[in-house]
């Protein structure tokens, strides 16, 4: 019988502890630590930047600016970089630390100390961090916390300012813009090689131009470029006079219409360089040739061994894209001095059948009808917008021919082309 009570009371034993183990307990929930500075700051950062002498700056005084986070590291597009604002201006604060995006949010209000560190610029642009062999470079990750300091939990990032390309200005940088009514030009490709940092381009319905920087650790950089239209919002930049533009990720493709057809550059040649198109003489000593003092193709017979007749070719233009329209080839021209021989000693023509390379005399050319300078008026005129849609589902080549009715004063013009381009919708 007690063999059998101390068993009983083993078992109720076991219960009660099994089932005191099996109560729920409240537990303390814990607190959410909010950030919070005990001090203002004393500067905008428009007035800081504004204070860069031109060269690497130490900044001695007790500067502290404040400003909301607009980019950081979250993409891989700004390595070791947040950018803050306030509403007077943006700057890039280059710090030497990975995975920045965990602590500086966008949309999160930042103080920053700026006394000990340093302001420099890359290619223009105005960046604060420390110094580097003797150029600005990352603030050291062991002291970026006595210096950058968070305010209270993430909240909005400040609204897009709306800028047009040609409305760019230096106020502007590292600050957020939005661009409207904009298409990429490289549809198809990616946002960037494999092999580093790849240029890519914007472009608005009037064929202005900005240039969009994509790194190749970006979490995007693999993807193709959308076609279509719509609104780019990111960060303006500068490198060394070119205006740069860098999207934080695809999520700032903004009401973009991936099916809508945009006017598009087939070929659009500034000659700012030379581009090295065909130049040919069928008679004279004096060619076509680039100008690298006014960055466009000119041309003179003043001087030749005979009445010039030559031509300057443009590359192969294809106008067989599936689903092109309305392809408009336009250019300027410039002139000086008349040739009271010719009325017009410089014509435009279009071939289908010329081979690329070689003698053009041997090849069907068509005259184009095109607006041209006023003779000895050195003004740049525009051609306006030349036709091309009969040429639909060819490959073209373009030719501006210069003649001259003899080789002195009189007999000879000055003539210049520049801004030549083909465009369509597509």
């Amino acid at each position: 019988m007690k063999k059998h009570m101390k068993k009983l009371m083993f078992l109720a034993a076991i219960s009660a502890l099994f089932l005191g183990s099996c109560v729920q307990e409240d537990f303390d929930v814990p607190d959410i630590v909010i950030p919070e500075v005990d001090f203002d700051s004393n500067m905008s950062i428009a007035d800081l930047k504004a204070g860069y002498p031109g060269v690497l700056d130490s900044i001695g005084e007790d500067t502290i600016i404040q400003g909301i986070v607009i980019a950081n590291d979250e993409s891989g597009n700004f390595y070791k970089t947040i950018v803050i604002q306030d509403n007077t201006a943006g700057i890039e604060v280059k710090i030497d630390r990975y995975d920045m995006y965990t602590e500086f949010k966008v949309g999160q209000r930042v103080f920053i100390k700026c006394r000990g560190l340093y302001l420099g610029d890359y290619g223009g642009l105005v960046q604060l961090g420390y110094i580097y062999d003797n150029d600005i470079g990352r603030i050291p990750d062991v002291i970026a916390d006595d210096h950058i300091f968070r305010d209270s939990l993430p909240g909005a990032a400040p609204t897009p300012v709306t800028l047009t390309i040609p409305t760019l200005s230096p106020t502007y940088l590292s600050m957020l813009i939005r661009i409207d009514s904009v298409h990429f030009v490289e549809v198809g490709q990616t946002f960037s090689e494999s092999t580093g940092t790849t240029n890519r381009t914007i472009e608005d319905e009037y064929g202005n131009q900005l240039l969009l920087r994509t790194s190749n650790y970006a979490s995007f950089a693999a993807n193709d470029i959308p076609a279509g239209v719509g609104s780019v919002v990111g960060v303006l930049s500068i490198y060394n006079g070119d205006y740069q533009f860098y999207i934080r990720d695809l999520n700032d493709l903004v009401n973009w219409d991936y099916g809508a057809a945009t006017e598009q550059n087939i070929i659009f040649e500034t000659f700012d360089t030379d581009p090295s198109w065909t130049i040919f003489s069928a008679a004279s000593s004096e060619d076509w040739y680039w100008s690298s003092s006014y960055a466009c193709y000119a041309i003179s017979g003043f001087g030749g061994d005979a009445p010039s007749d030559d031509y300057l070719i443009s590359p192969a233009i294809d106008l067989s894209v599936s689903g092109i329209t309305d392809p408009i080839l336009n250019f300027r021209t410039w002139t000086k001095y008349t040739d009271g021989g010719f009325a017009q000693p410089i014509e435009v023509m279009i071939s289908t059948d010329y081979s690329g390379t070689g003698d053009p005399t041997t090849s069907t050319w068509t005259n184009l009808t095109a607006i041209w300078s006023p003779a000895n008026s050195e003004t740049w005129t525009s051609s306006g917008d030349i036709d091309l849609s009969a040429y639909i589902g060819s490959t073209v080549y373009i030719a501006f021919r210069y003649q001259s009715s003899g080789t002195g004063s009189g007999t000879t013009s000055n003539w210049e082309v520049d801004e030549f381009k083909v465009k369509a919708t597509m």
